[in-house]
């Protein structure tokens, strides 16, 4: 694709109405937009109600397991990925129900149903590795997922706990960037994602701790701000492992993204990789603080 702003075939220059600002390979403005539009759908369903919140992180984890398997689609993947499907949703509409008893179920149908799928499939050569991405799917995606769900179904302040989270993870995100533009020298795994900087984690989680001890204890009452401080710290470094274990994953994989159905995002997985492995960190540390 030429630059936006290379001259058209006539010799004349696109009208400024006409450029497409892209960054970083991406169309910024696109990106914007459908940022918002999922930004409205996740939190609209959050203070809606959580059945409805559960209904929008499943759908979007089904879309990310379609999207995964047409990554994995070279190694034959099929049966496994539809078994981690199920287990997801299992997971997700069992943690809504059920609390924990719910999720520990759709870890049974994960593990049971990944080698049943085995034996269908006529008893594989490469058994330990497609039980292990059965498994790494159905764990990575589904089960953490599920604290989403447990999350938002607390007796009490779930919704803000649910927000609490998902900004953390945000936050922490926005804050990095910045940082790591600004200051970053010392990069933390150059082979892995040469973006990523010492100066950028400590920006982005400092970042995260200020933004949640000065907010979150102005709502309900729930938090003080030392507990805000402590779930934005945990949140914020849990949030920069997930989305370093995404980024060694498609290393792995050959590919940028894991998917492409968000013009300007990628994958769903490659938007909510931080929020994945925040959300039982953040459920933990509620649980024990608050």
């Amino acid at each position: 694709m030429s630059d936006a702003t290379e001259p058209s075939s006539d010799g004349t220059s696109p009208s400024s109405t006409t450029r497409r600002r892209i960054v970083g390979g991406r169309d910024l403005p696109q990106a914007i937009a459908v940022g918002a539009l999922l930004a409205f759908l996740f939190l609209g369903s959050l203070v809606w109600h959580p059945a409805a919140f559960t209904i929008v992180v499943g759908g979007l984890t089904v879309i990310g397991y379609v999207e995964t398997g047409r990554v994995l689609r070279t190694v034959d993947l099929h049966l496994e990925v539809a078994v981690a499907v199920v287990a997801t949703l299992v997971m997700l509409f069992g943690a809504y129900q059920a609390g924990h008893a719910g999720q520990a179920v759709g870890v049974a149908v994960l593990l049971v149903g990944g080698i049943l799928a085995q034996l269908a499939d006529g008893g594989r050569q490469d058994v330990v590795r497609t039980l292990g991405v059965t498994t790494l799917l159905g764990l990575w995606v589904g089960f953490l997922a599920s604290y989403a769900v447990l999350l938002v179904n607390r007796p009490s302040g779930g919704t803000l706990v649910g927000f609490a989270v998902v900004g953390a993870a945000i936050f922490t995100d926005i804050g990095g960037y910045a940082f790591g533009v600004a200051v970053g020298r010392h990069r933390i795994a150059p082979s892995v994602s040469p973006n990523k900087t010492w100066e950028g984690l400590l920006g982005g989680v400092l970042t995260c701790v200020v933004l949640l001890a000065v907010l979150l204890p102005r709502f309900g009452g729930l938090f003080t701000w030392q507990t805000a401080a402590v779930l934005g710290a945990a949140c914020g470094v849990a949030s920069f492992v997930g989305d370093l274990t995404e980024s060694m994953i498609k290393r792995d994989l050959g590919v940028k993204d894991l998917g492409e159905v968000l013009p300007g995002h990628g994958g769903v997985l490659d938007r909510v990789d931080g929020i994945l492995l925040a959300l039982p960190v953040g459920y933990y540390v509620v649980e024990l603080l608050v």
